[in-house]
């Protein structure tokens, strides 16, 4: 392989300074265009390339962005970060990837070394050991380091750009809807309790309840979902399921095949999983659609106008969910 040369070894082969050099590759005005045509032109037959770390610290940015995702196997996030590829691709910037697995240490440890002058901002969803532990001093040290933006996942204490989902709402309207059609008892189960969506998304649920009907709350793993589940449905307990996330929306449905309480419509599904999932499923599943790439390209853009010297205050924006209705309710 052709090794590259230094901006040093050009400037010798041309004859001319390292500064003269520089400033043609970089299109200065105070070099004739002659010149520039020429040292351009040597650049490419010795296959130079700026050493981007020097051009980096010299300019004292990186144009890199940090994204900071608790996981690339829940299909929200992964359509999040497509969104936030899709805008980035066409800026100047370039993004590193750090995946956490919901741990908390990990995710400290990406904030502090992506922060230690690798990138000029983070995107970030908290894990879920971070919420469950409440201790957020990694990214409150960042308020007056380098940008910071919050996605789906925020922490509201914490000053900085957020780009969320109304998960109040989203099931708060997706239960009603379910109410509206009849349905007299509507459990919800949920595997993300730990977690401040979870949470929210819970309160949705009990606020359309409320002074209607009688809540039903599971929460816990997939096998304590189904075997409660199971229960209800055999005892006549239930006639609809809110389901918070896609591990509990895929347990739900499981335990709705094999009691066949779909086909008939005797239990009606409300979930969250995603549209391959969803449509693939015999008969298909009714899910509240978050719109992840379109955050993503939401936070996207509100970042780079941060980072475009905008010094004005802190956004919060709101992409609201849709229900899209299929067979199951």
């Amino acid at each position: 392989m052709k090794k590259n040369i230094t901006i040093k070894e050009l400037s010798k082969i041309l004859e001319v300074s390292i500064s003269t050099v520089s400033k043609a590759l970089n299109d200065s005005y105070e070099i004739s265009d002659s010149t520039k045509e020429r040292i351009k032109a040597a650049a490419k037959l010795h296959n130079y390339k700026p050493n981007k770390l020097a051009v980096n610290l010299k300019s004292g940015k990186t144009n890199t962005i940090g994204v900071v995702l608790p996981s690339i196997k829940n299909f929200f996030m992964s359509r999040v970060l497509r969104g936030i590829d899709s805008v980035i691709a066409k800026s100047q910037y370039n993004i590193i990837i750090s995946i956490t697995n919901e741990s908390y240490e990990k995710e400290v440890q990406s904030v502090q070394t992506l922060s230690n002058g690798l990138v000029d901002a983070i995107i970030i969803a908290v894990s879920e050991e971070t919420q469950i532990k409440k201790d957020f001093s990694h990214l409150t040290v960042l308020e007056d380091d380098i940008p910071l933006l919050m996605v789906d996942r925020i922490v509201n204490s914490i000053n900085c750009d957020k780009v969320l989902v109304d998960d109040y709402n989203a099931v708060f309207n997706a239960v009603n809807e379910l109410i509206f059609e009849g349905r007299k008892s509507i459990a919800l189960v949920s595997s993300i309790n730990n977690l401040n969506v979870g949470k929210l998304r819970t309160k949705g649920y009990e606020a359309a309840v409320k002074s209607k009907q009688n809540s039903i709350v599971i929460e816990g793993s997939e096998e304590h979902l189904e075997n409660e589940l199971s229960s209800l449905i055999d005892l006549k307990k239930i006639d609809a399921i809110m389901a918070l996330d896609q591990e509990s929306s895929l347990a739900a449905y499981r335990v709705g095949k094999k009691k066949e309480v779909l086909i008939n419509k005797n239990i009606a599904i409300i979930g969250y999983a995603s549209r391959v999932i969803s449509e693939h499923l015999t008969p298909k599943l009714t899910t509240i659609d978050q719109h992840g790439k379109k955050v993503g390209i939401t936070s996207a853009k509100l970042l780079l106008k941060r980072l475009d010297k905008f010094d004005g205050g802190f956004e919060s924006i709101v992409i609201n969910s849709t229900v899209q209705k299929r067979f199951t309710s």
